[in-house]
């Protein structure tokens, strides 16, 4: 069993999803909780695809946060996602391939820039995404060395474990997925009942 006392920080996105996810740790007795907000957006060389959503995504957020009694803060990651995504992305479009930008997001930027800058001040990293972590304990000489399993959802339209595939013992064992056990349809209904604010909000079909 993880310690209700270990230090999370939950990745919200103004989303049914994350902000459910938040309200499960809230529910299940975890009390240091600090919530961020990854701002990726490229205002400049992206404004071709309309107006910057993250204000969007904060009014949604926000709310959420200020009912939990959880502090939000805005990290910028511009930056960082423009070199290890949006550049790839990119250039293996002019040579004709099909790169899937979320699961670079999700490695280099999510798990990756984000642990790696924040890893000292937090235990575990939670989204809202459909999958789980199941951790275990293997024997390994005369210690005991942890191992952690990516595991996929009981929803198999919205499972995301495909999007997670690129990430490593290190990052999957300071991950927490509060949705693990839920289908899409049970999040809604649970958000619904506990009145969030983003329970009717359309899933984020953004670069990320």
């Amino acid at each position: 069993a993880i310690n209700k006392n270990c230090k999370i920080a939950v990745l919200v996105s103004g989303g049914v999803d994350s902000s459910l996810a938040l309200l499960r740790l809230k529910e299940q007795g975890f009390t240091n909780i600090t919530a961020f907000y990854l701002k990726i957006w490229l205002e400049d060389e992206l404004s071709f695809m309309g107006a910057c959503p993250w204000e969007q995504d904060l009014a949604f957020a926000e709310p959420i946060c200020q009912r939990l009694g959880v502090e939000l803060k805005v990290v910028p990651m511009q930056q960082e996602y423009w070199q290890t995504v949006v550049k790839y992305v990119v250039d293996e479009l002019k040579k004709g391939h099909t790169p899937s930008p979320d699961v670079f997001c999700n490695h280099y930027i999510k798990f990756g820039a984000f642990i790696d800058k924040f890893a000292r001040d937090f235990d575990f990293v939670a989204t809202g995404h459909y999958a789980d972590v199941v951790h275990l304990s293997t024997p390994e000489k005369d210690s005991l060395k942890r191992l952690s399993l990516l595991t996929t959802s009981p929803d198999r339209i919205k499972d995301q474990t495909y999007f997670l595939s690129y990430l490593n013992q290190a990052q999957i064992q300071k991950v927490l997925f509060p949705l693990g056990k839920f289908t899409k349809e049970q999040v809604r209904k649970l958000a619904k009942s506990a009145d969030l604010p983003a329970a009717e909000r359309k899933d984020s079909q953004g670069i990320c």
